[in-house]
């Protein structure tokens, strides 16, 4: 996933014997959750738009 990639905790590379994170961890995770949440929606709506909007 897009977590993976950026090395962010939450993708599949995260260290199993680890259960609390640092507070900067959280706060990247949070941010990277946000902005990907974010571009999705974004490419999901235009996406959508151009198929349905382009039909009629």
């Amino acid at each position: 996933g897009i977590l993976g990639k950026l090395g962010l905790p939450g993708g599949q590379a995260a260290p199993k014997g680890r259960t609390r994170e640092s507070p900067m961890e959280a706060a990247a995770k949070s941010a990277a959750r946000a902005i990907g949440s974010e571009v999705g929606r974004r490419i999901i709506r235009g996406v959508l738009g151009s198929i349905l909007g382009g039909r009629r």
